[in-house]
């Protein structure tokens, strides 16, 4: 068996650093008690620093959700004589409908009314949103706290229901297309483009470990993005690097991003 000290050491940002470690002892949990177990919602930063260690207790796991565009995964962990694993038995769906003809919620509306409920954020995956109702999953103990206990978001009425894991609608968050031109595909220019602040104010932004490129803080303000990045900005929220459409008569990046709201 593996000693990871070292290995846990090597990551910077100590909330990654504990997710490892929590995930960790839930393997070990598997390994030691022949019993399938889930772990919390992680990043794809966190679920890739898992699997080396996961496999280091000779146990299988299975990530949900597969959808492609799925962000915030679990892990079903289970002994390696067990053919496979119901995920039902450790994840719900739930779809809530917005009841009101006036008001369409987004994402940040249904987040927001779960996160006041005092729900653990770890326990609950992405939200995928659609005009009259939004689907998220989440940790099997927490889904009938949240029936009970949500009516109304906002003003507007809402009605919770359970669903199959299998029936959710799976899609990418909802964003908005920006497209810029920029000098370089230096970080601290990408980020001067898309909050519309000097270079030397998006500079001060990475170097304070304000921003993160693939769940990673990221403090090189000369780091090249490349197409796919994911880039977080506090207090401006998340951009993707959709697609490079090459340069201007001038030299510049024609660049477009996603801005997810």
């Amino acid at each position: 068996m593996k000693n990871f000290n070292k290995y846990y050491d090597f990551i910077k940002d100590e909330e990654t650093k504990n997710s490892v470690r929590k995930i960790a002892d839930k393997a070990m949990f598997v390994s030691k008690n022949y019993i399938a177990a889930v772990t919390e919602f992680m990043n794809p930063y966190v679920a890739d620093l898992c699997v080396p260690i996961i496999k280091n207790y000779n146990i299988k796991y299975e990530p949900f959700p597969s959808f492609i565009h799925g962000e915030r995964k679990v892990f079903i962990l289970y002994p390696e004589y067990l053919e496979d694993i119901d995920k039902d038995e450790f994840i719900t769906a739930l779809r809530i409908h917005n009841k009101s003809k006036f008001k369409k919620l987004n994402h940040k509306d249904y987040l927001g009314a779960l996160m006041s409920l005092g729900i653990d954020r770890n326990k609950t995956g992405d939200i995928y949103v659609y005009d009259d109702y939004a689907d998220i999953v989440l940790h099997n103990d927490i889904s009938d706290y949240i029936i009970y206990n949500l009516d109304k978001i906002g003003h507007n009425k809402i009605e919770v229901e359970k669903i199959k894991t299998d029936d959710v609608n799976f899609k990418e968050q909802e964003h908005v297309l920006l497209n810029i031109t920029s000098s370089s595909m230096r970080l601290d220019n990408i980020v001067k483009n898309v909050t519309n602040t000097s270079r030397e104010t998006a500079s001060n932004m990475v170097k304070s470990g304000n921003v993160k490129v693939n769940w990673q803080v990221e403090e090189r303000i000369a780091r090249e993005l490349l197409e796919n990045d994911m880039i977080s900005i506090s207090r401006y929220g998340r951009f993707k690097v959709y697609r490079h459409n090459g340069l201007t008569k001038s030299g510049k990046n024609k660049i477009e991003i996603k801005h997810y709201v």
